[in-house]
């Protein structure tokens, strides 16, 4: 944030800090604080950089990022945080955030399917063991002795 001057490098005069233009001689009070002016979008004061309502109509003159949340001075183009620019950011940001989400159910998706699966095939499993195991104890054999006696095993 660019310095702010004590008083008015043209007259002279104290500087209160807010304004970029001089309360006594209507001109700049020094070069950088015209050079990092921030014109407020309703009265096109300009006020000096680092403040976040205008000097004149207390209008906002900075823009919330929706990405990050800071802020930045309303005639930026960008974040000066994470210089995400703020033209389309809402659209951006609700796109993103839509892909995470699709992301998040995929993964959630494919680790209970997965789970799933494994579920069913641990009970298909026991269904098909449970059918051999009963399949070969119902059966009975017949055995035949040398004399020509049967008799049942089971």
């Amino acid at each position: 944030m660019p310095t702010e001057a004590a008083t008015c490098s043209h007259c002279g005069a104290p500087d209160a800090g807010d304004l970029v233009v001089c309360r006594f001689c209507n001109r700049a009070v020094s070069a950088e604080a015209q050079a990092s002016a921030i014109p407020c979008p309703s009265c096109r004061t300009a006020n000096r950089w680092g403040k976040q309502r205008c000097a004149r109509c207390q209008g906002w003159i900075v823009v919330s990022c929706v990405f990050c949340g800071s802020i930045s001075p309303c005639n930026q183009a960008a974040c000066l945080q994470c210089a995400e620019p703020f033209a389309g950011a809402p659209r951006r940001k609700a796109a993103m955030e839509q892909q995470q989400q699709q992301a998040r159910i995929g993964e959630a998706v494919g680790t209970w399917g997965g789970v799933a699966a494994s579920f069913l095939g641990a009970a298909a499993g026991a269904v098909i063991a449970e059918e051999i195991f009963e399949e070969s104890s119902s059966d009975s054999y017949d055995y035949d002795d040398d004399d020509g006696d049967t008799f049942d095993d089971a």
